[in-house]
């Protein structure tokens, strides 16, 4: 569908990319990785044409139809629903003239063959672009991103830039283009709607290329992995998690390769340090030297530098960092929180989640005491300091100052290296460091305003959606420095991979209520699974149960008989569902045999390999509902004992 060849492209002296090869086929799902400054976005911009290669040719089959999520666009009066219906410019042209065309009564008695034939062409695009249903899959679009039925008819130009860029993807996503090119994606969305996101593109029936820094988001829906690292293309098959084994392995081998080089040129080294003066060995040593010189070294993963760092840690504060008593906060008629009551402990790490209005942002606004409360009050712990960091806080930034200048400024006592090191993590390296703040993008302010904030020391810390310009690395490095980091810290994060590396509850927020969830996000997710189950029937000896609300043990003499036939009946229920998935592991058994197998991943063999796969899942899916079901059984029979 899209063939990139021999593509390279630099900006003056750096070269981002040279000779690059890539083909894109229909019903790709490519996820396009590497460290920030290696050419991602700029890839996108050369694949949908509005920047040049400095050589090489990009071909797109013709007819093709490509999709760009553009995040900056200029918003209009247009509401969030008429724009995604009508974004599209070959559907308004569609749609408006066979709107006209309807009310012109003149044309069609003038001419109603024209007539007639113009419309039946106009009707027959429109019936295939789903005109009739194009509303309604709107409205189902918007709400999966987190519109409510009341925001549908809100002007663009009264949105935030974060929803505005909502209702882009909403109207990118009922365009239905042959090619989706999306640059983070999951950027301004929060959890519920990244995991409708998910669901939407693994559906999807187009070719889809992905620039993401979350790493579920991508396990989810990919297939294969392009990765850019200074300079070079390397494509790996399968998921993010399949991309790091391969490249690990990939790695070891260069090092390998690199090792034997290295031996390799020391012993060409010494040969010529040896003989090069000696009249009977120098053309020899000649000889060698060149050919050294013509050796292109082998550059491995090891060359290339990892971050690690500790923030300042902070003073040692109370028991209690903040404290919260009947907290009150409306928004006009809009009651967000109501007698709201909590307290957060020292050394808690906190991720806030729920549906989108909640009131997650405003419960973090409350307690950064940047949002005041209509009621209630809110009380700092002993020696408590805070620090919030939201995406405006880059604004604060003194535009006159250097970065390193700007991180100095709130990281006392610490050294020119340190500063570096910290700065490095938040992907500041080199020269820029010394550049001003007014040339940096937004991105590079938002991630220098979350250095600085997080490297004073604090022993609160609120943060709403670090990760949205941060790289993968830069995703881990933060995380492990969040973890080592021994105050207390509140966090909102569409990021579920990056909260897993160090939280330990979670705070649901629904209606005004706030219920926790001890553990990781993962646990989180564990436990709400466990919840949507529908109860287990609750069993003692007779089926009764106490006032504490625990089965009770008492026997009933006068029915012995139904009890065996209940005990009967549950174990050759067991046995059934035990037969079952051995039937179902003996399916999957034969289907990893197919897959094994080199041939079926062709060209040729592409629709019956994704019907493989798509069994392969079915039965992974039987296998794990059988397997639940028979862990419950079992246990109501250990009961029942």
């Amino acid at each position: 569908m899209i063939y990139l060849n021999q593509i390279k492209k630099q900006y003056g002296s750096k070269v981002l990319f040279s000779g690059i090869d890539l083909h894109i086929r229909p019903g790709d799902k490519i996820g396009l990785v590497g460290d920030n400054g290696m050419g991602k976005t700029t890839l996108f911009r050369l694949i949908e044409g509005t920047e040049s290669a400095d050589a090489g040719t990009i071909t797109v089959r013709k007819g093709a139809q490509i999709g760009v999520l553009d995040q900056h666009f200029s918003a209009g009066q247009q509401t969030a629903l008429e724009r995604t219906v009508m974004g599209d410019a070959y559907f308004s042209k569609i749609f408006k003239e066979k709107e006209a065309l309807e009310n012109d009564h003149a044309a069609h008695a003038q001419n109603p063959a024209k007539w007639e034939k113009r419309y039946g062409h106009l009707l027959t695009e429109f019936e295939r672009l789903g005109g009739y249903e194009r509303e309604a899959k709107a409205k189902a679009i918007l709400s999966g991103l987190g519109f409510k039925p009341s925001g549908w008819d809100q002007p663009l130009n009264q949105l935030s830039g974060g929803w505005a860029i909502r209702v882009e993807l909403a109207r990118l996503l009922l365009q239905n283009p042959d090619v989706l090119l999306l640059d983070e994606p999951s950027n301004h969305l929060d959890l519920r709607s990244v995991i409708w996101l998910e669901a939407f593109l693994k559906d999807y029936d187009g070719t889809i290329v992905l620039i993401s820094h979350d790493r579920r988001f991508l396990n989810r829906i990919v297939n294969r992995i392009v990765h850019l690292d200074r300079g070079k293309l390397t494509i790996y098959h399968g998921n993010y998690d399949d991309f790091e084994r391969q490249k690990e392995e990939r790695e070891a081998l260069l090092e390998q390769a690199a090792a034997n080089q290295q031996k390799k040129i020391n012993e060409m080294e010494r040969f010529i340090e040896r003989f090069r003066a000696k009249a009977t060995k120098a053309r020899q040593a000649q000889s060698r030297l060149k050919a050294l010189e013509k050796i292109e070294r082998i550059e491995t993963a090891s060359q290339t530098k990892s971050v690690h760092f500790r923030f300042p840690q902070p003073s040692r504060s109370g028991k209690i960092s903040i404290a919260a008593k009947n907290l009150q906060k409306c928004y006009g008629d809009l009651v967000v929180y109501d007698d709201l009551s909590f307290q957060i402990e020292r050394g808690a790490k906190i991720a806030l989640v729920g549906e989108n209005g909640a009131g997650k942002s405003t419960l973090l606004r409350l307690v950064a005491g940047v949002l005041d409360a209509d009621g209630g009050a809110l009380e700092l712990g002993a020696n408590v300091t805070r620090a919030y960091f939201a995406q405006h806080q880059s604004e604060i930034l003194d535009p006159n100052l250097t970065v390193l200048e700007t991180l100095a400024q709130v990281g006392a006592g610490l050294g020119r290296t340190q500063l570096q090191t910290i700065l490095g993590g938040f992907r500041f390296s080199g020269d820029d460091v010394d550049k001003k703040t007014h040339v940096l993008s937004g991105g590079e302010r938002s991630r220098l305003a979350l250095a600085r904030m997080l490297v004073a020391p604090t022993s609160l810390i609120l943060l709403d959606e670090p990760t949205n310009h941060l790289d993968m690395k830069s995703c881990a490095v933060l995380a492990a420095a969040l973890e080592d980091y021994e105050g207390t810290i509140c966090v909102i994060s569409h990021d579920r991979d990056f909260l897993d590396g160090f939280i330990n509850r979670v705070w649901e927020i629904d209606e005004g209520a706030v219920k926790t969830y001890l553990g990781t996000y993962s646990d989180y997710e564990w436990k709400k699974a466990q919840e949507a189950l529908p109860p287990a029937p609750v069993s003692g000896t007779n089926g009764t149960v106490s006032k504490n609300g625990t089965a009770s043990t008492r026997a009933n003499p006068g029915k012995p008989a139904r009890r065996s036939n209940q005990y009967k009946m549950m174990q050759k229920n067991l046995s059934g569902l035990e037969e079952q998935l051995e039937q179902v592991m003996g399916q999957k058994e034969e289907i990893d045999q197919l897959l094994a197998d080199s041939e079926i991943y062709l060209d040729v063999n592409k629709d019956k390999l994704m019907e493989t796969l798509s069994q392969y899942e079915q039965l992974g899916s039987q296998e794990d509902e059988l397997l639940e079901k028979i862990e419950q059984l079992t246990e109501e029979l250990e009961r029942t004992v």
